[in-house]
């Protein structure tokens, strides 16, 4: 018998019991769900830390790319404090338990969808803003950079040139420009260095 299948077919059961919620698809394995949510483009996605051929850290990597970027609630067999760090860093708005109870769940799918963060726990709201604070670094709240500069910003540290960003990212190099004009005017940068030292300083690149 295949449980994990069997679990979310119960899960499905259930959202069909709530107001608002709509399943547009499930699947047992990361790469499908890649291909699944850019095909169907849900609001939400809920991923399991542990999926075949390619992990749920790995999904919501490939899902940094996805147009619109859906926001991610994040289930883990525990709390892993460098799985929720790059769990948060790469979109996601909630990070769970996979023992947590359906309630709990549905809590945060609904702060999700309307951008809001959850994390359990009775400490929850203090340890995301913990989690966050490396990405934010010093800079005011409408200054943030967005998933996908930030992703831009470590590629151009690790010494992409324009066009290799641009055709890592799949976007055309004027959107890169467009990109790299808004992350110097939020990090008050002159130059690639200034991103190299803006990526350091928030942990978004190792030497």
């Amino acid at each position: 018998m295949d449980e994990r299948k069997l679990f979310r077919q119960g899960l499905i059961a259930l959202f069909t019991t709530e107001p608002g919620v709509l399943v547009v698809g499930d699947t047992g394995n990361g790469l499908t769900a890649v291909e699944m949510v850019e095909a169907k483009k849900p609001s939400v996605v809920i991923l399991n830390r542990r999926l075949p051929k390619i992990d749920g850290l790995a999904v919501a990597r490939r899902l940094v790319r996805v147009v619109p970027q859906p926001d991610i609630v994040f289930m883990s067999e525990g709390h892993n404090e460098s799985i929720m760090r790059e769990a948060f860093r790469l979109g996601a708005k909630a990070y769970l338990l996979q023992d947590c109870d359906f309630r709990e769940l549905v809590f945060a799918i609904r702060k999700a969808a309307v951008g809001d963060y959850y994390l359990s726990g009775p400490a929850g709201h203090e340890m995301v803003q913990e989690f966050l604070n490396p990405v934010e670094g010093d800079k005011k709240a409408d200054s943030l950079m967005t998933n996908r500069e930030i992703e831009l910003a470590r590629l151009l540290a690790d010494g992409y040139s324009t066009k290799e960003a641009a055709d890592y990212l799949n976007i055309s190099v004027k959107t890169v420009e467009t990109h790299r004009t808004s992350i110097m005017k939020k990090i008050r940068g002159k130059n690639v260095t200034d991103i190299v030292k803006y990526c350091l300083r928030n942990k978004l690149i190792q030497i």
